[in-house]
């Protein structure tokens, strides 16, 4: 199994025209996988029936929902961790730093060191607009 790419072409940051453009590898990611797709997969693995899967998974993402937003990371092992961040706007001094000065809140995932390391052996295949329309090939 390996990720496709393909060569897409970019213009320089700020530049009114694009400037000079180059070719970066980009990623043709295939079909979405939804949560009822993983639920068959899992549940053919005869670890759990897909109903138990769900509601494992219901509560998992209300109790990371309550840790995050109360400003907490939430460390899962060898998955890695969720952890909340946000940004803001820049003020002349710590007295003008407000709440109102938040932008934007979110969650980001930080893969532990064993996922990192198996990222690391990741294969990839650059592929033609022809092929990366075709469907992608299913793992079991």
């Amino acid at each position: 199994m390996s990720v496709q790419y393909k060569a897409m072409a970019k213009g320089q940051p700020g530049v009114v025209g694009g400037g000079d453009h180059k070719f970066y590898a980009s990623i043709v990611r295939g079909k979405k996988i939804d949560l009822r797709t993983m639920l068959g997969e899992i549940s053919e693995l005869n670890v759990a029936h897909s109903g138990a899967i769900l509601a494992v998974l219901e509560c998992f993402l209300s109790r990371v929902d309550y840790h995050i937003t109360n400003g907490r990371a939430v460390e899962l092992g060898q998955l890695g961790s969720f952890y909340p961040a946000i940004s803001s706007t820049p003020s002349d001094t710590e007295v003008e730093v407000r709440g109102e000065n938040i932008k934007k809140f979110r969650v980001n995932f930080r893969p532990s060191m064993l996922l990192r390391e198996r990222l690391d052996h990741v294969k990839f295949e650059k592929v033609t607009d022809e092929i990366s329309t075709a469907k992608a090939p299913t793992e079991q």
